[in-house]
């Protein structure tokens, strides 16, 4: 869940500029796959550029959602009881900052014009996944996600700033 999400306005920094936050070094993604081999290839891969989360179905998948500070959800398309196009668009629903990205071994156009209409994935890959071109969509998802954030500490910061002055004002008319 994003840092600023349960945070009172009070709670934020007085200064004219969001007090900067220490970053997490690496994105935190999510990979969600049936397929155990898959997911272990996964982590396989991508365990330096990236921490790695691993979930199997949707129950693993909030699970892991209300555990972990995620940043990107990566999921495969065909799997059974919930497609990742409709996992992703669920995800989206309930955490619409999490950026989300649609992996598959199969060429279906219908499940990605629904992963891109309904789930607002950022990023299709096909398997077997190129290890260059999936870091890199990572990377800009990661990069999205913390533009995001600060947007969101800024405007938080400027309603704060914009409070004070009204109660100056008040203040200076009323004295």
């Amino acid at each position: 869940m994003p840092s600023y999400v349960g945070r009172s306005i009070r709670s934020l920094p007085m200064s004219a500029a969001p007090a900067r936050q220490p970053e997490p070094v690496r994105p935190c993604v999510l990979f969600v796959d049936d397929d155990a081999s898959n997911r272990q290839a996964f982590l396989s891969s991508f365990k330096r550029e990236m921490e790695v989360l691993l979930a199997k179905d949707m129950k693993e998948v909030w699970e892991c959602l209300a555990s972990h500070h995620v940043h990107v959800v990566i999921a495969d398309q065909r799997m059974p009881g919930t497609p990742g196009s409709r996992m992703l668009a669920q995800v989206r629903e309930r955490y619409p900052g999490i950026k989300r990205m649609l992996i598959t071994g199969y060429s279906d156009i219908e499940a990605v014009i629904e992963a891109v209409n309904k789930a607002g994935v950022m990023h299709y890959s096909a398997k077997p996944w190129d290890h260059a071109e999936l870091v890199e969509a990572v990377r800009k998802a990661y990069d999205e996600f913390r533009a995001e954030e600060q947007r969101v500490a800024y405007t938080e910061q400027l309603i704060t700033v914009n409070q004070q002055l009204e109660f100056a004002l008040r203040q200076r008319l009323l004295s």
